[in-house]
């Protein structure tokens, strides 16, 4: 609760009926701010166009917060800014590694529906067509945990299973595939 009040009063925080102000206070933040915000994104996600994006969804949530600070220039603002810009930086990240929908086989990557890159001797392999050659229980946890892009915590709460035997099921279904594939 202390941190709470400190943090509080470190900050303006105000909720404003007339949003021109909010408004024209972002508008000097993206100007003042937004070259440090792209290179502190940029330095988490080492990617031009993510690090762009994630400049973007860092001042939306500074905009559906409604921070007003008195003083455009003053390091709280500043700190602040740049904390909410770290944490959109790597939200995105996280993002962007589940939307991959990576899959690693023993250093070999799968993308998508696709396995790229590897080379089977005729066309790139699909990945749904792989999978299907899985046992029902091995089939299961790599649907939940690549597929759906569902967590361990939240595919072993739907096989009904523990979490570590999602761990084991995940890893002998990657040694199934690596030797299918090799096959």
């Amino acid at each position: 609760m202390f941190r709470e009040e400190a943090r509080s009063e470190k900050k303006k925080n105000v909720r404003m009926q007339d949003g021109k102000e909010l408004v024209i206070f972002m508008e000097k933040c993206y100007r003042l701010y937004e070259q440090k915000m792209y290179q502190v994104a940029y330095r988490v996600l080492q990617d031009s166009t993510w690090a762009e994006d994630a400049v973007q969804n860092a001042f939306l949530k500074l905009m559906k917060g409604q921070v007003y600070f008195e003083d455009v220039h003053s390091d709280d603002c500043k700190k602040y800014i740049i904390t909410v810009m770290k944490h959109s930086a790597i939200d995105l990240y996280h993002k962007k590694r589940k939307e991959q929908d990576l899959l690693c086989f023993g250093g070999e990557m799968m993308y998508g529906e696709k396995a790229a890159g590897w080379d089977t001797g005729e066309k790139e392999v699909d990945v749904e067509e792989m999978i299907s050659v899985l046992s029902p229980q091995y089939y299961a946890v790599v649907d939940c945990l690549a597929v759906q892009n569902l967590s361990v915590k939240e595919t072993a709460g739907r096989l009904g299973i523990s979490e570590v035997n999602v761990r084991k099921r995940f890893e002998r279904a990657k040694k199934k595939l690596k030797q299918a594939v090799k096959k």
